[in-house]
């Protein structure tokens, strides 16, 4: 393994060497000594025509490079900045699985639960029609380690249709169980159960299994009574300083403020989950993000994933949020398959934990922590038509960290402010009770502002009629809001009402 290791660094070292800089801009503080990083980014969206992308690295517990890479938007120009979010796709997983975990350290769970059946955790009337009774055997710890007996390549996967031919789309299963097109997490999982034999016996094969953290989800919400995404950020995420990790949505129409749009080299077209006829862009009506809570469902820049990936990783250099013992039950691996643990892929000689993601047509994700105390996160908002992507992802938070000289001191999640927006846009008083005011420059003049609250809903919206505007917010509750000002050019700033 240690000539595997020499032979990773001179590969690496031999691609330093050759990679060109691209003309893609690049956007957030500019660290000389991790230049390396910009060259490989900038090479990664030249050569796969990727779009947009981000990547955050954090050392010993520092967040030391936070930068993005290309276009959020091709067709208004807009810069990816370093507080854009993507959808991260499966990275959702070890999400899950750190809400999981705290539960279980609260005495809420434990991993031998069983799921279904009159004694499981999910015994509502609408689980218990399952044709396969070996269904009532699967435990919580099953589902984590993707043991539940589900293979997605054999019965198919319920948001993935493309998977198996066996199974009917996403448009037709809602029809199916008498809901409204595209269904819930709980008419998928429903129609699963009561259609479909398990492909293994629970605990005895390793399959990746999306409806497995979908059902997840659902257990989290019934032993919190809180919605995934509500019990996941005011649990996990609010308290260590994260508020801008949320679920996603299907919709252009519904995009988050200050998340990317979602391309698809491949131009292909699938029919709408909404009509089951019209052929659709895939980013934006092929899936439902609004039922994948638990399995796919988040949105988030890198810096936020770091900052998460930081409060978990069993170091010393910053305080975490699960018990070191609690830590290491989720990162040990399976019985029947030791490269994955709880929500988390492994290689266990780096002491490396990995996630990755991919949505077909919209974005390529991965989270790594490795065990030399570096972590990081990389997104791409394409799916690209070359192969290799994911890969020369890998490569970039696999062979490069170990080729940095001296790894520079500063700490971007404390002390180095983010460069200005494309735009400069003042807001005071921050925090307020009762009032903001904006003062914006002469191009933002006669442009929309709109107000949303944490979980991305519309409060309140207007137009910059001058230089200087007032925004009255006395009617809203205290708490966290996002501003998104312009159109063309379109600005994202965080405002707390006391």
């Amino acid at each position: 393994m240690k000539n595997k290791k020499l032979l990773y660094t001179s590969v690496a070292f031999l691609l330093f060497l050759t990679l060109k800089q691209s003309a893609k801009a690049q956007t957030g503080v500019y660290v000389p000594e991790l230049a390396i990083f910009d060259k490989a980014m900038t090479n990664l969206l030249t050569k796969y025509k990727v779009k947009g992308a981000q990547l955050a690295l954090t050392y010993h517990g520092r967040l030391v490079y936070n930068r993005g890479f290309g276009y959020a938007n091709t067709s208004t120009s807009t810069l990816v900045q370093p507080d854009h979010r993507f959808r991260v796709a499966s990275v959702s997983k070890p999400i899950t699985s750190i809400a999981v975990m705290h539960l279980i350290e609260r005495g809420k769970l434990h991993l031998s639960d069983t799921i279904f059946g009159a004694k499981g955790i999910l015994n509502d009337v609408k689980y218990q029609k399952a044709i396969d009774s070996r269904i009532y055997h699967i435990t919580l710890r099953n589902l984590l380690e993707h043991t539940g007996g589900w293979d997605r390549f054999i019965s198919g996967d319920p948001f993935f249709p493309a998977y198996a031919a066996s199974i009917i789309g996403v448009y037709d299963m809602a029809i199916a169980m008498g809901v409204a097109p595209p269904g819930t997490a709980q008419s998928t999982i429903q129609y699963m159960l009561n259609n479909f034999m398990l492909d293994n016996a629970p605990g005895t094969v390793s399959a990746y299994s999306n409806l497995g953290y979908s059902i997840i989800g659902q257990v989290i919400e019934k032993v919190t009574g809180l919605g995934y995404e509500k019990y996941v950020r005011d649990t996990i995420l609010i308290p260590i300083g994260i508020t801008d990790i949320q679920a996603g949505a299907t919709l252009l129409s519904n995009q988050l403020p200050k998340e990317v749009n979602y391309y698809n080299n491949w131009n292909t077209k699938n029919v709408s989950i909404y009509d089951g006829i019209t052929m659709t862009d895939y980013p934006y009506g092929v899936y439902n993000m609004e039922s994948m809570n638990g399995c796919g469902s988040w949105v988030a820049s890198a810096k936020d994933l770091c900052k998460l990936l930081v409060a978990v990783d069993a170091f010393p250099s910053k305080p975490d949020i699960l018990s070191p013992s609690t830590i290491k039950t989720m990162t040990t691996g399976s019985k029947v398959y030791p490269s994955y643990s709880l929500g988390w892929a492994l290689n266990t000689t780096d002491k490396n934990w990995i996630h990755t993601g991919l949505l077909p047509g919209a974005c390529l994700t991965e989270i790594v922590r490795r065990g030399d105390e570096i972590n990081g996160a990389l997104l791409v908002n394409t799916d690209a038509n070359i192969s290799g992507l994911a890969n020369e992802i890998d490569n970039i938070l696999y062979l490069y960290p170990p080729l940095v000289v001296n790894w520079p001191n500063h700490d971007i999640f404390n002390s180095i402010a983010e460069p200005e927006r494309e735009l400069l846009i003042s807001f005071y008083p921050n925090p307020t009770q009762n009032q903001i005011n904006i003062t914006a420059p002469s191009q933002l003049i006669g442009s929309n502002y709109t107000v949303y609250n944490y979980i991305g809903k519309s409060v309140i919206d207007g137009k910059i009629n001058s230089e200087n505007t007032t925004i009255e917010l006395s009617k809203l509750s205290a708490g966290i809001y996002i501003f998104s000002v312009g159109d063309n050019l379109k600005q994202t700033f965080k405002v707390i009402k006391e």
